[in-house]
Order: structure tokens, then C-alpha cells, then sequence
């Protein structure tokens, strides 16, 4: 009885030791890549679908696209042993762990082409003079520099790819939003230049039938003008007569006085 007491005393000490040794190796490993809350959380925050444009296989794996396929698939063992759906009980686990699996493949995918592919060189540059800027300032402090190369550089490096991204699809909406709101504009004014011409016409067509009747109407005030000219010089020669008429009695009255009086 106390030699079997003692063999469970004995095994109950090497299972808290092996329980020890994979809580501290797991503790290590949450150190260097999250928390299964942290993961998950990240993970299902945003859209993982590269064929459409959202998201990065090595930003899900938190590995550098230029990592060998030995190192990607020993971050995908450390992320899965986290969020795995069997061990990890959070909410979003299998959603998450999901995407790691969808992740994981589509680096393995000789088609798959990364967005942050063509952005690496660049990110890699801007990060490290950023770095030595920064260490700069460290060593004046006294203070440890940061690391130009490894695990934490990398995902450095995938951040600014991360921000690279955003700015550029940020830019590309601005650029949509403006080009979306010129052709807005010039559809407008096709459609107001085409309502003025529609009315130019409309008033056109009516000055063209309304010709022949302005032009009969100016005939008829001509002739008017013409015919009271007409009976006023008529009216005029009338007059003049009639005056020599009447001066001419006027004279023979005279003359027929002068002789009355000379008799």
C-alpha cells in the first residue's frame, strides 16, 4: 500500500513537472507571438480573402514573405497549438484557426501571390532607416538598440507593408471618389447642354414657322405706310389747289374794287 502510495506520489510530481514545462513553453511562446486571445482576436478582426485584395497569408502567419517554408510552418505550429478550436475554448477559436489553416495553405500555393509581395522591398528599407534613426537616439540614451534583422524586424516590416497598403488603397478610394465625381459632373453638364440645345431648337422652330407670318405682317405694315403716304400727298395736292384757287378769287375781288373806285 505505501509503495503504491508512493509510485502516485511519485507520478502525480512528473505530471506537474511536464504540466510546468509545457506551461512555461507555452508562456514563451505567447511572449513571442500573443496571447490565444490576442490571436483570435486578430485573426477574425478583419477580411482574409487575397483573391479579392483583403489580407496577407504572412500578416495572418506573423512571418516575413521572404521566411523558407520550414520557418512558416513552425509559426503555423505555434500560432494552431494556441488557437486550436480542441484546446483553445474562446468564442472566435475555429473561425480563427480557420483563417491560419486557409493562411498556411496559400503560402504552400505555387499561384498564390501575397499583396505584400511587390511592397516588401520597399517596407524593408523604410523600416530599417527608421531603426537606425531611432537607434541613434538610444544609444545617446544608453538604452539597448533595436533589432536590424529577425522574428521582431519582420513584423516591423510587415506593419509598414500593412500601412503601405492602406495609404494605397486609401488613395486609390480618394482618386475613385474624385474621378466618380468628375463623371458625375460632366454627365451633368451633357445633360444641361442637351436640355439648352433642346430648347434653342424648340425656339428656332418656332422663329422659322412664325417667318412667313412676321414677314406678311411687315408687307401689310409697309403697304399701310405706303397708302397714308398715298392720301397724304393726295390730301396735300387737294389743298394746294384749293389755296390758288382761293388766292386767285381774292385778286380778281381786288382788282374789281380798284376799278369801282376809280370810276
Amino acid at each position: 500500500m505505501d509503495d503504491d502510495g508512493g509510485m502516485d506520489a511519485l507520478f502525480s510530481t512528473f505530471m506537474n513537472e511536464v504540466t510546468n514545462i509545457k506551461s512555461t513553453k507555452m508562456k514563451k511562446i505567447e511572449e513571442k507571438i500573443g496571447s490565444p486571445e490576442e490571436i483570435v482576436e486578430r485573426l477574425t478582426a478583419t477580411r482574409y480573402d487575397p483573391k479579392q485584395g483583403f489580407g496577407s497569408a504572412f500578416h495572418v502567419l506573423q512571418v516575413s514573405p521572404e521566411a523558407s517554408e520550414s520557418e512558416i510552418t513552425k509559426q503555423y505550429r505555434k500560432l494552431s497549438v494556441l488557437i486550436h478550436p480542441d484546446k483553445c475554448k474562446l468564442e472566435k477559436a475555429s473561425e480563427a484557426f480557420q483563417v491560419l489553416v486557409k493562411a498556411y495553405n496559400d503560402t504552400k500555393d505555387p499561384s498564390y501571390n501575397d499583396k505584400y509581395k511587390d511592397l516588401l522591398p520597399m517596407a524593408k528599407e523604410r523600416v530599417k532607416k527608421a531603426r537606425e534613426q531611432e537607434n541613434k537616439a538610444r544609444a545617446k540614451k544608453g538604452e539597448d538598440p533595436l533589432d536590424m534583422e529577425g522574428n521582431e524586424f519582420d513584423q516591423e516590416v510587415l506593419k509598414e507593408c500593412e500601412r503601405m497598403t492602406t495609404a494605397s488603397e486609401e488613395q486609390a478610394t480618394y482618386t475613385n471618389s474624385v474621378l466618380e465625381a468628375n463623371m458625375k459632373r460632366q454627365e451633368q453638364m451633357i445633360k444641361e447642354s442637351k436640355m439648352r440645345k433642346k430648347e434653342e431648337d424648340k425656339e428656332k422652330r418656332a422663329f422659322e414657322r412664325n417667318r412667313d407670318k412676321r414677314a406678311a405682317g411687315w408687307q401689310t405694315f409697309m403697304n399701310n405706310i405706303d397708302s397714308k403716304r398715298f392720301k397724304s400727298q393726295h390730301l396735300m395736292g387737294k389743298v394746294g389747289a384749293a389755296d390758288t384757287h382761293h388766292k386767285r378769287e381774292e385778286r380778281s375781288d381786288a382788282h374789281g374794287k380798284a376799278e369801282i373806285d376809280l370810276t
